[in-house]
């Protein structure tokens, strides 16, 4: 059922599965879903994309799917898996986290790597929505890191029906990766990633005109964006508060539920030693493979397909009883 990772001939460079799995991503992002409203306690709102097969019915499994950095709802990957998912009867639902994507004119705050709170209240939401459902969260990159901090503060603070949690390539150091990117021949994805951001920070600022408009040094990098303005509209001090409070890594350890994290160790942006390092511990099942750069996997997925990683995810989910 698990088939090892490998990539596709001449493919197993990092950077070119990173590059060419992006530029992949464009040909198949539409897909019919009807949208929800979910209210935050602050006022304000996320929009969610939900697929529902025609199979599903009231008590039948949810999973609720979360993009990455600079992503939204219709980032490839996301796409892929709902299409894997919902022909196993399972309803899919996919977020758009505060001033991404279609979020970004219902929310004057915006995402960030701690933003489990949003997560949460969007799952407490499709269980009333969809009650006695088992729910399933799964998360890519940065969205990775927010479903694992959700998961290990539930431990604490459970959230009933959450049963299962994935991750991909999810930065849980974050500090670690941050200094990653700082290095060659990583910096292209460090100036893209602060161009990104930039760009949707200043078309966020264009919605709310009376929030203060930020300034941006050129050729910036992201750990000078996440200084000049995702710590302050966090609410930290400066970019390492913002990294070591934010990052899953401390609370994995605590997750009681059945979580799968996925990850390359030749992922050129994502420190996997801190994942390597959680290797045997309770509930977590770790699956690293030599390959496959940042969300790129480019290899047979055993049904046809070169996407291995979004059917990995999808064969983990679909192997436990409660999610079939």
């Amino acid at each position: 059922m698990f088939r090892d990772f490998r990539p596709l001939p001449l493919l197993r460079n990092p950077h070119v599965q990173t590059i060419l799995a992006v530029l992949l991503n464009d040909w198949q992002r539409a897909m019919s879903a009807r949208r929800r409203l979910v209210r935050l306690p602050d006022g304000d709102r996320l929009q969610l994309f939900d697929s529902c097969p025609r199979t599903w019915a009231p008590g039948r499994p949810v999973v609720l799917l979360v993009h990455g950095l600079s992503g939204c709802h219709r980032s490839g990957y996301l796409v892929r898996l709902a299409r894997l998912l919902l022909p196993c009867g399972m309803r899919v639902l996919r977020m758009d986290l505060r001033g991404a994507g279609a979020s970004m004119h219902l929310a004057r705050s915006t995402y960030n790597a701690a933003c489990s709170g949003d997560v949460r209240t969007a799952a407490a939401a499709i269980l009333r929505w969809c009650p006695g459902s088992p729910l399933a969260l799964v998360g890519f990159s940065l969205g990775g890191n927010i479903v694992l901090k959700l998961a290990g503060e539930a431990a604490a603070r459970p959230l009933p029906g959450l049963i299962a949690v994935a991750a991909v390539n999810p930065p849980i150091d974050l500090e670690a990766s941050c200094a990653m990117l700082s290095r060659p021949p990583n910096r292209f994805y460090d100036r893209f990633f602060a161009r990104q951001l930039s760009k949707q920070a200043l078309q966020h600022v264009e919605l709310f005109p009376d929030l203060p408009r930020p300034s941006f040094p050129r050729n910036m990098t992201l750990r000078q964006f996440d200084e000049l303005y995702t710590a302050p509209r966090g609410g930290y001090a400066d970019a390492l508060e913002y990294y070591r409070q934010a990052s899953a890594l401390p609370l994995v350890p605590r997750i009681a539920l059945p979580t799968l994290i996925l990850s390359a160790r030749d992922d050129p942006f994502v420190a996997v030693e801190p994942i390597a390092a959680l290797q045997g511990a309770a509930n977590l099942h770790i699956r690293l493979t030599d390959h496959g750069g940042h969300l790129g996997y480019l290899g047979a997925d055993g049904r046809g397909g070169i996407h291995w990683a979004e059917r990995h995810v999808a064969a983990w989910l679909t192997s436990m009883p409660a999610l079939t």
